[in-house]
This record gives structure tokens, C-alpha cells and sequence, in this order.
């Protein structure tokens, strides 16, 4: 399950590039010469990479569904919050270093389309083996908060939550991977 909960953070992570991208692709010529709508299909075939990056948002938004269900059906652990530091300038920092380079992209040819999705592929691994759920954007517009805890042995743990977290109180936690946890 670990591994799939990262997958599954990491590709929501980029809803927001993903619209970004999206709009940025997006051929609004639906009208030719004479001011004739050219037709769905030709509008369709000259849209194919915004169709494509719209695809991804509904992907994006149906993994964080299914994400969530995991997380319903797992069985939980109680700690006790003995001290919360939120974690919200980390958003920024992936905002400029994760999204903003990816705007200026092109998809214009094959070549640029595959080296695209090998570079995602490489920062998808980086993701997953440095826990870099921290830094993930996207959580926020679901209403969720990325705190960092220490628990009453005073050990780190990294949680995201809904609700607001309160010290010297026992809470319910789904253990996602590492030290990562999230309030159910």
C-alpha cells in the first residue's frame, strides 16, 4: 500500500500544472476563413494535448477519491500529539521549483512529449523515495493541512489532516508510509 499511496500523491501533485497546461495548449481557432465552425473533430484533433492534460485533471481528481477510500478502509493508530509546527511554506517551495519550469513546455513534437514524460518519471522516483509528500499543493485545495508532530516519545511524524490538531490529545492515524500519517 505504501507505495501505491506515494504513486497515487505524487500524480494529484500536478493537478495544478496540469490545468496550467491545459489552457496554455488550448487552440481556440473554431471558426475557418469564411467563419464557418470547423466541426467537434476538427476541434478535437487540434486540441489533442489540452484533451490529454484535461484527462489527467479527471485522472488526478478521481486517484484523490480512491486515495481516500484507502484511507477509510484502513485500520488505524492512535498517537498523542505533544507538539504541531505547521508545514505550509513548503507549498511555495514546490510551486517554483516543481511547477513553474514545466509551464514554458512544448508539445509540438514527439521527441519533446517523450522526454516530458521521462522527466516526470524521474521526478515521480525522487518523489517516492524522498518524501516529498510535504511539498504537495494540491492536498490543500481538498481542505487538507500538512503539519509535523512529535508524539509523546518525541518522534517526528509528518501529518496531514483536515481538522486541526491538538496537543496532549490522542487522535486516530492511518499510517501511509514512513513517518508520514493521516488523521481519519
Amino acid at each position: 500500500m505504501r507505495k501505491t499511496v506515494q504513486i497515487l500523491l505524487f500524480i494529484i501533485s500536478y493537478a495544478p500544472l496540469y490545468l496550467i497546461l491545459f489552457f496554455q495548449n488550448l487552440n481556440d481557432k473554431v471558426y475557418n476563413e469564411q467563419d464557418v465552425f470547423i466541426g467537434w473533430k476538427a476541434v478535437a484533433m487540434q486540441n489533442r494535448i489540452s484533451i490529454s492534460f484535461l484527462l489527467l485533471i479527471i485522472i488526478s481528481i478521481t486517484l484523490y477519491f480512491i486515495l481516500y477510500k484507502i484511507v477509510l478502509k484502513s485500520s488505524t493508530v492512535k498517537i498523542k500529539v505533544e507538539k504541531i509546527q505547521d508545514n505550509h511554506a513548503e507549498h511555495l517551495s514546490y510551486l517554483a521549483t516543481y511547477i513553474l519550469p514545466f509551464v514554458g513546455l512544448k508539445f509540438d513534437s514527439w521527441q519533446n512529449i517523450v522526454s516530458t514524460i521521462a522527466l516526470f518519471y524521474v521526478l515521480g522516483h525522487i518523489y517516492i523515495k524522498t518524501n516529498l509528500i510535504l511539498t504537495n499543493p494540491t492536498l490543500t485545495f481538498f481542505n487538507f493541512s500538512i503539519s509535523k508532530i512529535n508524539d509523546e516519545n518525541e518522534n517526528a511524524k509528518i501529518i496531514i489532516h483536515k481538522t486541526g490538531l491538538q496537543m496532549g490529545k490522542e487522535l486516530d492515524f492511518v499510517h501511509l508510509t514512513q513517518n508520514i500519517y493521516i488523521l481519519k
